[in-house]
């Protein structure tokens, strides 16, 4: 069994990497891919304490995820293989860039009658659930059950989904556009190929597309993308299908990952999602494990 969508607290999940390399090793899972949001202090971390690959038997494929655009929708693209001192990522003041962020979504807040506490609504580039805007307010708006009716209203969400259910979701009140941050997703893929590494569409089922099941298709079928997460904690068990059955069309990699973030996604668990409701198998990785850099 295997786990190529992890995050640790080089980005938004509250594991440490010792803590998820025991983690790991208790759940004897093969291989794993650590794969912080443009982020790979991770491996900078493993390359210099020895000792601490030494919690896990299995591979680990040097990996990250990357955010990135299509046609104005924010998404993410997984980064396997890649030489983690030659990946070009692309950097942004994030702590403004999210408080910009916040406050817009404080203002629509506002607008629309929800109540929220000033004082638990902010940033902190140190607490991996004040990083993000998105995960801060929901988080915050959740917490107050006068806010529940007008939830219902809006579009229901837990904090790890508001930022796809209503931030980055052009018909939600709560849209902030923020892909202009971010670089598109040629230059992303390139990026990645100049690493050494493949590039693969990260959980593309949960993005905002009007027609999924097409736009899939089309980032398949004309970019250089090298294949796409197919077994993933959110997808169906027809979204899973479609999207092996998509890869097999344009002769594209399959990888899976539970996109565990310990704390932050307390129902995601490492290698089998939620509820065990995923079990990847190696032999989906087999057609490219041995083309990508692991350690």
């Amino acid at each position: 069994m295997i786990d190529l969508h992890i995050h640790t607290t080089y980005s938004d999940g509250t594991d440490s990497v010792e803590e998820l390399l025991k983690k790991a090793e208790d759940k004897q899972l093969e291989v794993i891919s650590i794969t912080d949001h443009d982020e790979v202090g991770s491996y900078f971390e493993l390359e210099k304490d020895k000792k601490l690959r030494n919690l896990y038997s299995g591979k680990i494929i040097i990996g990250a995820e990357l955010k990135t655009v299509w046609n104005r929708v924010p998404i993410e693209i997984l980064a396997y293989g890649i030489d983690y001192k030659k990946l070009r990522i692309h950097k942004i003041n994030m702590k403004e860039l999210q408080k910009e962020v916040l406050e817009k979504l404080k203002k629509v807040a506002r607008d629309l009658g929800l109540i929220y506490d000033e004082k638990n609504v902010y940033i902190d580039e140190n607490d991996p659930t004040k990083r993000f805007g998105s995960f801060t307010i929901g988080t915050e708006l959740l917490k107050h059950k006068e806010n529940l009716k007008k939830i219902k209203e809006i579009g229901e969400f837990v904090p790890t989904s508001f930022y796809r259910v209503h931030q980055s979701n052009k018909n939600s009140p709560f849209y902030v556009d923020e892909t202009y941050a971010s670089i598109d997703i040629d230059e992303t893929i390139s990026r990645i190929h100049e690493a050494g590494g493949l590039a693969f569409l990260a959980h593309g089922y949960i993005y905002p597309f009007d027609d999924k099941d097409k736009t899939i298709e089309e980032i398949l079928s004309t970019t250089n993308i090298d294949g796409m997460e197919c077994v993933y904690t959110e997808f169906s068990e027809e979204e899973r299908k479609k999207a092996m059955r998509f890869c097999k069309k344009y002769n594209k990699f399959m990888s899976g990952g539970s996109d565990y973030h310990a704390k932050n996604k307390p129902d995601i668990n490492l290698g089998t999602g939620r509820n065990n409701n995923m079990k990847i198998e190696k032999s989906l990785i087999e057609p490219w494990i041995n083309k990508v850099r692991y350690i």
